[in-house]
C-alpha cells in the first residue's frame, strides 16, 4: 500500500509543479494574455482534482488495506467498527438473508463473529470534497483529523468554491504567486494523508486497543 501511494502521490505532484512552472513563465511574458488567464483556470480546476482525487484513492486503499483481513468485531477501532455495523443494518434493511446470519453470529458469538467492513460506499467526496465532507471520511476509517482542523477556510474557499467558479463558467482565475501558495498547501494537505495513513497501517491502529479506550473513558468523564 506504501508503494502506491508513494507512485500516486509522485505523479500528482509532478504535474502541479510543471504547471505552476509554465503558468508561471506565461504570467511573466504575457500576463494579460487568454493563454495565460486559461492556464490559470485550467491549474485551478486541477488543483482541486489532484486534491479530490488523491484523497479519495488513499482512504479508498486504507480501507481496503484493513477489508481484506477480516477483523473480528471486537478488533475493529471505533470508527471501522461503526462503518461495519452501518453496512450491516442497511443489509439488514435490505432484506439481506446472510446479513441476518450475520446479525444472529454477532450477537451470539460476540468474540468470534468476523466483521464484514464494506469496500464501497464509504468514501464518498460527493464531488466536493468540503471540509465537512472529509471529517466525515477519516470518521468512517477512523483517521484523525488533527492536522486539518485549521485548513477549513482553505479547503471551502480556496479549492472548491474557486473550481466550482470555473466550473460553472465564471470568469475567475489567480495570479501565479496564488496558485504556487495553493499548490504548496495542498501538497502537504496530502503529504499529511499520505503519512497519516501509512502510520496507521504500520502501527495498526485501525484495530481496537486498551489505549483507545482509555481516552474515550478520558473523554466521556
Amino acid at each position: 500500500m506504501e508503494t502506491l501511494l508513494d507512485d500516486d502521490l509522485a505523479w500528482r505532484r509532478a504535474e502541479l509543479v510543471a504547471l505552476a512552472r509554465e503558468l508561471e513563465r506565461h504570467e511573466r511574458s504575457a500576463p494579460d494574455a487568454p493563454l495565460t488567464r486559461a492556464l490559470a483556470r485550467g491549474a485551478v480546476a486541477l488543483l482541486y482534482a489532484h486534491w479530490e482525487g488523491y484523497a479519495k484513492e488513499a482512504c479508498e486503499g486504507y480501507l481496503n488495506y484493513v477489508a481484506v483481513r477480516k477483523l473480528r468485531y471486537e478488533e475493529l477501532s471505533d470508527g471501522f467498527l461503526v462503518t461495519a455495523l452501518k453496512s450491516l443494518m442497511r443489509r439488514l434493511d435490505a432484506g439481506d438473508e446472510a446479513a441476518t446470519l450475520d446479525t444472529l453470529d454477532l450477537v451470539r458469538r460476540p468474540g468470534v463473529a468476523r466483521a464484514r467492513v464494506p469496500k464501497k460506499a464509504v468514501i464518498n467526496t460527493r464531488s466536493n470534497l468540503r471540509h465537512d465532507v472529509l471529517i466525515e471520511m477519516f470518521t468512517a476509517i477512523g483517521l484523525p483529523i488533527d492536522d486539518f482542523v485549521t485548513r477549513k477556510h482553505f479547503i471551502d474557499r480556496s479549492l472548491c468554491d474557486a473550481r466550482n467558479e470555473i466550473a460553472h463558467g465564471r470568469l475567475y482565475f489567480p495570479e501565479s504567486s496564488t496558485f504556487e501558495k495553493s499548490c504548496d498547501d495542498v501538497l502537504d494537505m496530502l503529504t499529511r494523508l499520505r503519512t497519516t495513513i501509512i502510520d496507521h497501517a504500520r502501527d495498526a491502529l485501525y484495530r481496537y486497543s486498551a489505549t483507545q479506550k482509555d481516552v474515550a473513558e478520558v473523554q466521556s468523564a
